[in-house]
């Protein structure tokens, strides 16, 4: 029984671990938003080859956007940026992932002529949290059998 209240309470402070670094990830809100769109505006982040990718962004002073292959060579560079704007961005690599970079905003991951599969912040952390509490379960299901 001392074992399950340890592993418990270890479980517990993981969880408050977790909860913090979300708090602490929330509170160094970023100064710019960064987003890509389709022609019309629309978020996206899947295109297919050809297609024009727009980067579009808000911030409260200039910005360097920059946007990288997913080798991390630069593919399109644009400096001293306004605090907002849309740039017409047509990759030059080819199909593969790229990496949009602006100051101060988080990087926005482009699949470009392929499939994405890019796990964010919150579901894992919901994947996380939900991974624990089965583990807890299934361990005082064992303990209750013995």
């Amino acid at each position: 029984m001392e074992k399950t209240k340890a592993i418990f309470l270890s479980s517990v402070c993981v969880l408050v671990a977790l909860m913090l670094i979300s708090v602490a990830y929330a509170a160094t809100a970023t100064v710019a938003t960064l987003h890509t769109t389709d022609a019309d505006g629309n978020d996206k982040v899947v295109f297919d080859v050809g297609e024009t990718i727009y980067i579009r962004w808000t911030a409260d002073g200039t910005v360097n956007i920059r946007a990288e292959y997913e080798d991390g060579t630069t593919d399109g560079q644009w400096l001293d940026q306004p605090s907002t704007g849309v740039i017409a961005y047509d990759p030059t690599k080819g199909a593969g992932y790229y990496s949009v970079y602006c100051t101060g905003a988080q990087v926005r991951l482009v699949a470009y002529g392929t499939f994405l599969v890019i796990p964010e912040i919150p579901i894992g952390t919901v994947m996380a949290i939900t991974a624990c509490f089965a583990g807890l379960g299934l361990k005082s299901l064992k303990a209750k059998k013995d």
